[in-house]
Formats: C-alpha cells, structure tokens, sequence
C-alpha cells in the first residue's frame, strides 16, 4: 500500500512538472476587437486547439483604438479596423504586409468583397475582411410612437417629437455622424467639398438639440431600459440586441446608409505572429466563419461560409439588403488630410 502511494505521488509529481512546463512554453496571443464582436466560444476552442492563452481587449471606436494602438506599451498582434483605418494604419506605418501562403482559407472570401477592400488596401496584401455591415437607426416602440418613424428616414432625429426630451445618442465616429448628414444632404460620404460640408453642418445643428450623446457602445443597454430611445446602430448591433427584446426595431433610412467593412491586419511589432497567422487562417475556415457570422448577426465576406447558412439569415434585409438599397450605400474611404474638415465638423457639434 505504501508503495503504491509512493508511486502515485511520483507519477503525479512528474505530471505537475510536466503541466508546469507547458504553462510555460504557451504562447499568447493579443487580439483587439469591437465589442461584441466574436463568438467567445471560438476563442476558447482556438487556445484548446494551439495549447495558447488568448489575451481579448475590446474598443468601441476606431479613434480610440488608434490612440491605444500607438499609446500601448505592449503590442496587438491582430486588430479589428475599419478599412478607412487599415489605410491610416498602413500610413503610419504600423501594418505587416500579409503572406497569403499562410492563411489557406483565403481561398473562402467573396472577391467582389475583395475587390472593394482595395479602395483601402491596394492589393490585398494588408487585411483580411471579417464583416461588413451598413449603419441605421434603432428605436425603443415603448417610447416612440409608429407616426413618428413612418418616414423611415435620417429626418427622424431631427424630429420635433424629441425636442428637450434628450433621448437620441449617435455614434462615437465622425464618418458615421457627419456621413449620416451628408447622405441625408444629397450627398457621399467620401464628399469633402465646402457645399456638401456646409449642408451637412446645418443638418447636425439641427439633430443636436436632439442628440444627448456620442457614442459607440452603451446605446445597446441604454435603448433595452428607455435611457434612450433612438440610436445610430450598426445593423448587427442592433439585430443582436433586437433577438433579446422585442420591443427594440431597425430602421435602414431610406436616403441610404454608410457602408463599412471590418477586417483582421497584423501589427509589424506582433509577438506571435506565426500564431496570429493560426488565428486568422481559424477564421476563415467556413464552419468556424458561418457560427461567427449568426454570433455577431453581421454577413461574412466568407463566401464558403454565406452559401452554408439558413434561409432567415439569407433573406433578413437588415443584414441582406437588395442591391436597389445598396446602390444608395456608401463605402467609407480613406480622405487622408481631407478628413480634417470632417473632424473639425464633428468636434465643433460636440462641444456645442
């Protein structure tokens, strides 16, 4: 007997010793991404799969995600951008150029969506499309009677009907806001010329005597309990938080919406980057890409992926719209210095 004990504390001593080894030789990776933004459940089947610690941060913007970028001390290995800001990343010299050799589920992604990712990467050489989506507004039907929406248009936050009440929030993004009023203006998103700019400052001063505040993350909670009752959304968000509350709805304005794409790029001082190219290449593939896409409730650019999912998601016109709405669509460019004068807009309405 006390043999046998000798032995089983020796053969547990040799496993501590060997679990304590692998403890060390794991690697971590660290990835950067919008809230809400991945299936957690995937991230705990890639540590399993790689033996690796996954270290998850999240921002709610992309100015704020740049200013973390170049303030941090330790480095991301992947982040999460908007294509606009994989340009400004690239800019600044920040981005590793991709070796496609290493992600063998490239092979999955719609070209038509590669193609217009070059507005913001040339050559596909610098990220990898993870979502896209267009930006509307959600409402709380408690508080905001039908007549009030029927117009189904961005003149809606601007509505008499919400005057002193301080219950509209809009995104934390000056594309977004200042890209809603140009839409609503007759004009793109990408449009910087005086006119267009002039129009769409007089429209925001209009909506700001609504507009309670700018931001990108606490609407989600804020609309469910009638803190606020109107938000600038991203469609995804607000079909997530719609599936949890029925009295929450959408609305894509008719004028049209600005059209975004996410993507996953690689930082050149990455830690792990033969790891990040795991990560990546795990996303891609179509089973792992199609949980992700019913997760987040945002289409995938994984065409592989979009041809295995259910028909609701297919014909849900929120997260599907036809190509008549995506013709008033706008994809958000890099304006490189041109942007300027639409931060110097969305600066000037915050503060005022």
């Amino acid at each position: 007997m006390k043999r046998n004990t000798m032995i089983f504390a020796l053969i547990l001593l040799i496993t501590l010793i060997g679990l304590m080894g692998c403890g060390k030789d794991r690697q971590t990776l660290y990835i950067f991404n919008w809230s809400d933004y991945i299936d957690p459940t995937l991230i705990s089947e890639f540590e399993e799969a790689n033996n690796c610690k996954v270290k998850y941060s999240t921002f709610d913007s992309n100015e704020n995600m740049l200013t973390k970028v170049k303030s941090s001390i330790q480095s991301f290995d992947i982040l999460f951008p908007s294509g606009d800001h994989v340009s400004i990343l690239n800019e600044l010299g920040l981005l590793e150029e991709l070796d496609i050799t290493k992600i063998t589920n490239f092979k999955n992604l719609n070209t038509k969506l590669l193609a217009k990712a070059r507005s913001f990467d040339p050559e596909n050489k610098l990220s990898i499309p993870y979502a896209w989506g267009l930006t509307g507004l959600m409402y709380n039907k408690q508080f905001v009677p039908s007549e009030i929406v029927a117009s189904a248009g961005w003149n809606i936050l601007g509505d008499s009907f919400f005057d002193g009440k301080n219950k509209i929030t809009m995104l934390d993004d000056a594309r977004e806001v200042i890209g809603a009023a140009l839409i609503y203006s007759g004009y793109s998103v990408n449009d910087t010329s005086p006119e267009a700019l002039e129009a769409a400052h007089e429209v925001l001063k209009i909506w700001d005597r609504n507009i309670t505040q700018f931001d990108s993350d606490s609407y989600k909670n804020e609309l469910q309990d009638g803190t606020t009752w109107l938000a600038q959304a991203y469609n995804g968000d607000a079909l997530q938080q719609m599936a949890e509350n029925p009295d929450l709805a959408f609305i894509l304005p008719k004028e049209g919406a600005a059209m975004w794409m996410d993507n996953m790029v690689m930082l050149k001082n990455a830690q792990n980057k033969e790891l990040a190219y795991k990560f990546i290449d795990f996303m891609l593939d179509p089973e792992i890409s199609k949980r992700n896409s019913e997760y987040i409730m945002y289409p995938t650019p994984n065409i592989a992926a979009m041809q295995m999912m259910d028909a609701d998601f297919i014909n849900n016109k929120i997260i599907n719209p036809d190509d008549e709405y995506l013709d008033k669509c706008y994809m958000i460019d890099f304006l490189d210095e041109a942007v300027r004068s639409i931060d110097q807009i969305y600066e000037d309405i915050k503060m005022n």
